[in-house]
């Protein structure tokens, strides 16, 4: 029971919270139940009605009802809801003969858990099923290991013990009391030292110093309150009135453990011992690992282009902040948002992280970088209004006080992440998780060349219109169907380019388009950009971002990367056809113009001046108004 008690800020012992010390039950049950619930008048009707099907629920008499009708409506079937979640989970937390059942969470509970909520009597029993801890190894069984563990000397550790110290104060600060009713500051302190103590056995096992930049002691904190009200309600449903000190040190090793499956899932490079990227590999006198220091520069990097991709105007605003921004948002990242989350919301966000990605975000592992972005978006009036030299006090500034807020953070993060490039999401997924060294990014999403196919489009992804910089003979052989041509011998006119911005702007405004690059090859090289050379389209790149264009992508490799297949697939031709050599590929090419021509049709809807600004196959003449206002 004493495993990983005793020693420097170990908890137990001197000093500590006396053993015999004994707290009531019900002062330790700190989760409001109100908090977790479904709670229908903060959401949009048909959010309400699809948070409710999702737990299986028809809200009956709602279609042509009056507001108050409807309400009541709703209200009804949100109670059924509830309690019909409830109990499922119960069920299946239930001990069968084997102990516990085995199964998995049934995907009506699964989806239940995002729009219901859970219960707080259940909620640390609930996490702890679906983390699998009980099948990990307790510390007890590793008493050796752990002992040895211990008596190893940990660097930064005073640092630790006081981090852990604010953070408790901070989740715990508004619950505490000396004495009579609320949280006991005693009880505090004893979950306080239970949290330095698991930290330490997490760091000795993964040989890292203990650094403020690792984030571990906001992102512990409200895990504190999570086994608090297990204990609480772990001792009322025994029939017990108290908690002593003794039970809450009994909970360390569940806590260890869930705080090893959790990192393990949201944090996968800390438990891999690489917090801050893969090592630095030196060549002085051979080859040399050095190890990476904080803050993660690989990850930052890929954030950037991240925020870029979103947010472009908040990107570049956020990237001249005097002092730099890295080191907060590199501990923003590695707390998972504990720096600027109430502990309740916090605590709410991870278990959404954990249980309740959905099946279209394709890289979970890169949710929390796409939540960080969001939290900005969030605040991105109030930071454009910020100087540099004030925008990293704003930014600290930004906070989620409520689980409510967290969960439509959440939903935010998913939509968004389930729009990103593949590319994107997969490189800032790598990041996050420091498996591989990373290539420095370009300085916007790469795209890749099925993501330019407009007869892919699905609900929820962007339509790409290519802003095609190839020299003209290239593209008369083949263009894409939806395409503006801007030939490298206009592209190095700054009028030209401004013009061309401000035809696309017309249309990504309506919302579902987004502009595309497209060079002949690699755009980083002078090579791959004939005419008009690598550093001219990172410029032209680089005023797409200042215009405020969201979503911008660059095809990775350019044209020349196409394959046979994606070309017949996606290509039209005004007079030149494509060499094919097999039947099955002149059908692909019948298919391709067929879509084209269909694109075409969608194309004119959106009105006659669309039609006339942009091309779908060789390059429009040049306008005869051209010199009274209209554009080249």
């Amino acid at each position: 029971g004493r495993l990983g008690g005793g020693g420097e800020g170990g908890g137990g012992g001197e000093g500590g919270v006396a053993d015999e010390a004994t707290w009531s039950a019900e002062s330790l049950l700190v989760l409001s139940g109100e908090a977790f619930q479904l709670q229908p008048q903060l959401l949009p009707r048909g959010a309400q009605l699809a948070a409710l099907a999702a737990c299986g629920v028809e809200a009956e008499g709602v279609a042509g009802a009056s507001g108050e009708q409807a309400d009541a409506a709703i209200e009804a079937a949100v109670l059924e809801a509830d309690a019909a979640h409830q109990q499922q989970l119960a069920a299946w937390l239930a001990p069968g003969a084997d102990g516990g059942s085995v199964e998995p969470l049934p995907p009506q509970a699964q989806r239940a858990l995002a729009s219901v909520g859970v219960s707080p009597p259940v909620r640390w029993a609930l996490w702890k099923r679906l983390l699998q801890v009980e099948s990990m190894v307790p510390l007890a069984a590793e008493a050796a290991k752990v002992r040895m563990l211990l008596a190893t000397p940990l660097r930064g550790v005073a640092d630790l013990v006081a981090d852990v110290h604010t953070a408790v104060e901070a989740a715990f600060g508004p619950c505490v009391v000396g004495d009579g009713d609320g949280f006991p500051a005693e009880a505090a302190s004893a979950l306080e030292e239970e949290g330095v103590a698991v930290l330490q056995l997490l760091l000795k096992s993964l040989s890292l110093s203990y650094s403020p930049e690792l984030g571990l002691a906001p992102f512990l904190a409200p895990l504190l309150l999570l086994v608090a009200h297990g204990a609480g309600s772990a001792a009322l449903e025994a029939g017990g009135g108290s908690v002593t000190r003794e039970a809450l040190r009994g909970q360390r090793s569940d806590l260890f453990n869930c705080v090893c499956a959790c990192l393990g899932r949201l944090s996968p490079a800390l438990m891999a011992g690489k917090p801050w990227g893969m090592p630095v590999t030196a060549t002085v006198q051979g080859q040399v690992h050095v190890p990476a220091q904080p803050p993660n520069q690989a990850l930052l990097l890929w954030l950037w282009v991240l925020l870029r991709y979103l947010q472009p105007a908040l990107a570049l605003h956020l990237q001249a902040a005097e002092p730099p921004l890295s080191v907060r948002l590199g501990r923003a990242l590695t707390s998972l948002l504990g720096t600027h989350t109430d502990a309740a919301a916090h605590l709410r966000l991870i278990e959404l992280c954990l249980f309740s990605i959905p099946a279209e975000v394709a890289f979970p592992r890169a949710h929390t970088p796409v939540l960080l972005v969001c939290l900005l978006a969030r605040g991105k009036e109030s930071l454009l209004a910020m100087p540099p030299d004030s925008l990293l006090p704003a930014f600290t500034q930004l906070r989620l006080s409520t689980p409510r807020e967290a969960q439509l953070l959440h939903e935010e993060a998913c939509a968004a992440h389930a729009s990103l490039p593949h590319g994107l999401a997969a490189a800032v997924a790598d990041a996050w998780a420091a498996d591989q060294p990373m290539p420095p990014p370009y300085s916007v999403a790469w795209l890749q060349g099925d993501e330019l196919d407009p007869s892919l489009h699905t609900p929820g992804r962007l339509r790409r219109w290519v802003v095609d910089l190839r020299p003209e003979a290239e593209h008369k052989r083949g263009c894409f169907a939806l395409t503006r041509h801007l030939p490298p011998a206009e592209a190095k006119r700054p009028e030209v380019r401004e013009a061309v911005r401000a035809e696309l702007r017309e249309i990504c405004d309506d919302g579902g388009v987004a502009p595309a690059l497209l060079t002949s090859g690699d755009p980083r090289t002078d090579k791959g950009t004939p005419g008009l050379g690598a550093q001219l389209v990172r410029e032209i790149v680089d005023e797409f971002l200042a215009d405020g264009f969201a979503n911008l992508g660059v095809l990775q490799g350019g044209f020349h990367a196409l394959s046979l297949e994606q070309r017949s697939a996606m290509l039209v031709s005004d007079d030149v056809a494509p060499d094919f050599s097999s039947p099955g590929q002149t059908d692909r090419l019948a298919g391709a113009k067929a879509a084209a021509e269909r694109a075409k049709a969608e194309a004119a809807k959106a009105g006659e001046k669309l039609t006339r600004v942009f091309s779908f196959g060789r390059k429009p003449a040049r306008s005869k108004a051209a010199g009274e206002g209209g554009t080249p």
